[in-house]
């Protein structure tokens, strides 16, 4: 049974940035989701899709704000944040699925569960409990 044909009750969250703090955002409501018994699905646009290139997951890149990647790096430092490899990896053994947005995939090669288009994506994320856009 793929993700669109359970009846189960899921979060559909669309990453469009790739900046550290939306990223652990995001995986953060996932978890959330996932612990209260719903599924969770990330559907990665161009700049998301770019802070999951193999080896980039850590990067403090000019899309996250001088001051807040000051601010994340104190945290990661003193374990007060818990990494994004880290979240990542917590919230797949939860049962999180990632796709990747086709034309997004067409430019780059990432990691992913899958390829999705967007119009394949809003079916599913129509049937969705909860919708993010982040």
């Amino acid at each position: 049974m793929n993700a669109l044909e359970d009846d189960k009750e899921h979060v559909a969250i669309v990453l469009h940035s790739g900046s550290y703090d939306r990223v652990s955002y995001a995986l953060s409501l996932a978890t959330a989701a996932l612990a209260t018994g719903m599924g969770a699905h990330i559907l990665l646009t161009y700049g998301g899709l770019k802070r999951f290139v193999e080896g980039h997951l850590e990067d403090m890149d000019k899309e996250t704000d001088g001051g807040l990647s000051e601010a994340i790096g104190r945290g990661l430092a003193s374990g007060g944040i818990q990494s994004i490899e880290a979240q990542l990896d917590n919230a797949r053994k939860l049962g999180l699925k990632i796709y990747a947005c086709a034309n997004a995939m067409a430019n780059m090669n990432k990691e992913v569960d899958e390829v999705m288009g967007l119009v394949t994506f809003m079916k599913f994320a129509r049937t969705a409990t909860i919708d993010w856009y982040i």
